[in-house]
C-alpha cells in the first residue's frame, strides 16, 4: 500500500505560494534553541512579529472562518501550509500560540456571537496571545483530578481552587 499523500495541482500551486511567502516573510534571525527555555527576548519578539504576519495572511489559524481573521482553508490546504512551515523549521502550533488553538476553538464552539466577534479576531490574527490554565498543584493537566470549582452566585461565579501557570517567561 502507498501511504504517501497525493496532492492536486491546485494544492501544489498553493504549496509554491506558501514557500515563496515563507521565504519573503520569515525573519532571517529566527533560531531554534535545543531547549525552549533558552529562547531570548529578541527571539520571542521575532516569533511574535512572524505570528502577526501569518495572522494578517489568515494562516496563523488557517482553517478558522475568515470573518474572525482565519484563513478559511480546507484541511488539505492547511496540511500543505503546516508541511511547508515545518520544512522552514517551524510548526505553527506550538511555535506561536497553542493556547489560542485550544481557547479559540472553545470560543468558536461555545461562545456567543458577541464573544466570537470580540475575542477571535485578535487571537486568530496574532495580535494577542492566550493561555489556558489546566494545571493544578495535585493534578497537573489531568482534568479528571481537577479540584477547582465555579459555583453560581446570583449573576456571578465564585471560583475556588488553585492553578499553576505553565508558559513562556517571555509572554
Amino acid at each position: 500500500m502507498d501511504f504517501e499523500p497525493k496532492y492536486t495541482p491546485e494544492q501544489e500551486e498553493f504549496r509554491q505560494e506558501v514557500k515563496v511567502w515563507m521565504k519573503e516573510n520569515m525573519p532571517s534571525g529566527i533560531v531554534h534553541p535545543a531547549d525552549p527555555i533558552d529562547l531570548t527576548e529578541e527571539q520571542y519578539q521575532l516569533r511574535r512579529e512572524f505570528g502577526r504576519r501569518l495572522g494578517a495572511k489568515g494562516w496563523l489559524w488557517s482553517t478558522a472562518a475568515t470573518e474572525y481573521g482565519g484563513g478559511g482553508l480546507d484541511v488539505e490546504h492547511a496540511i500543505v501550509l503546516e508541511e511547508e512551515a515545518e520544512a522552514a523549521g517551524l510548526t505553527i502550533p506550538p511555535f506561536y500560540d497553542s493556547g489560542g488553538r485550544l481557547g479559540g476553538a472553545s470560543i468558536v464552539v461555545w461562545g456567543s456571537d458577541e464573544q466570537k466577534n470580540f475575542f477571535l479576531p485578535p487571537i486568530f490574527t496574532g495580535t494577542v496571545r492566550t493561555w489556558q490554565l489546566l494545571s493544578e498543584p495535585e493534578a497537573g493537566s489531568d482534568l479528571a483530578n481537577v479540584k477547582t470549582t465555579a459555583v453560581k452566585d446570583g449573576d456571578d461565579y465564585i471560583i475556588n481552587g488553585q492553578k499553576v501557570f505553565v508558559g513562556s517567561s517571555l509572554g
